[in-house]
């Protein structure tokens, strides 16, 4: 088993915006999220597989996220998190890899 991770990208959704304060997320609404930060390129060999891991959370590895909204510094309150990814005409989720040509 080849246990490898080329890049994280994470983006805590209530920070989507890059702005200092966070904005939080409205039950029923749908949002954007761009994950633009990843590594420039991985050779993927024949027999090669990828992943994509979607989380409400990456602890320890980022700092807690309780789904609350409120501070993960001051408080202990936790709420379960509901991920759902659309993949519809109007919402058409999707993860582009492009491929180059490797020169022979």
């Amino acid at each position: 088993m080849n246990l490898m991770s080329p890049g994280l990208d994470v983006l805590r959704a209530s920070y989507r915006n890059e702005k200092q304060q966070p904005e939080l997320l409205k039950t029923g609404e749908i949002y954007r999220l761009n994950f633009d930060h990843m590594l420039t390129s991985n050779l993927f060999r024949a027999g090669h597989r990828i992943r994509i891991q979607i989380s409400g959370a990456f602890f320890p590895h980022f700092s807690r996220n309780l789904q609350s909204g409120e501070s993960e510094v001051t408080s202990s309150r936790m709420c379960p998190a509901h991920i759902r990814i659309y993949h519809e005409p109007d919402h058409p989720s999707h993860i582009d890899l492009p491929v180059i040509p490797i020169p022979r």
